[in-house]
């Protein structure tokens, strides 16, 4: 369980997937999370039992910054195709500010909690909004009828993938070509072909 982290903590806490990555996420201690953030040990024993609860912080940190900018993307009112590209562009922003997060959960998704809670939180921070604006745009002619659930997972996959190969590979994620790539996927798979009816 974890006690409410004050705000002054949150910022630095963002410094311990640095620990995590350094060390790797096994032989990694409270201390090396200590010294990576700045919090005296006594503090973050006060707040995380492990380094497994510091680890779903730093999940749940970036699910929620996910969700918020998964939300404002969808909730614009402009037509569902560009919507969809500004939902993908915030998932891979949140992606490119945490990049050290990003890798680090995608590695450990067992150390930081039940996958179950994990499926749950991915569900409501992207599948969601995701699906509710996949219906949309296929109600009103923008997108061809497909199984919204499985092309979210599919979408959540691209991105995520495309994101991560970006952090390892190249060491930094170029939003917008990382956008540019996805969107052209998935708008070319989900646009009518010409002269379909609705």
């Amino acid at each position: 369980m974890v006690e409410r982290v004050p705000a002054s903590m949150v910022e630095r806490l963002a410094r311990a997937a640095d620990a995590f990555a350094e060390h790797g996420f096994e032989s990694a201690r409270i201390e090396d999370i200590a010294k990576a953030t700045g919090i005296p040990r006594a503090t973050l024993y006060y707040h995380f039992r492990s380094k497994e609860n510091v680890l779903g912080f730093l999940l749940q940190s970036m699910l929620d910054e996910t969700t918020a900018a998964v939300e404002a993307a969808v909730a614009s009112k402009a037509k569902a195709p560009v919507r969809l590209r500004r939902v993908i562009e915030a998932h891979l922003a949140v992606m490119a500010a945490n990049p050290a997060t990003a890798r680090l959960l995608v590695g450990n998704l067992t150390g930081a909690g039940a996958l179950t809670d994990m499926a749950a939180a991915i569900k409501s921070s992207f599948s969601d909004p995701a699906s509710r604006l996949l219906a949309e745009g296929i109600d009103d002619g923008s997108f061809r009828a497909v199984d919204i659930e499985r092309t979210t997972s599919a979408l959540f996959g691209a991105v995520v993938v495309a994101g991560l190969r970006e952090l390892v590979v190249a060491e930094g994620l170029d939003v917008a070509a990382v956008t540019s790539a996805v969107v052209a996927l998935v708008l070319d798979g989900l646009a009518k072909p010409r002269g379909a009816r609705r």
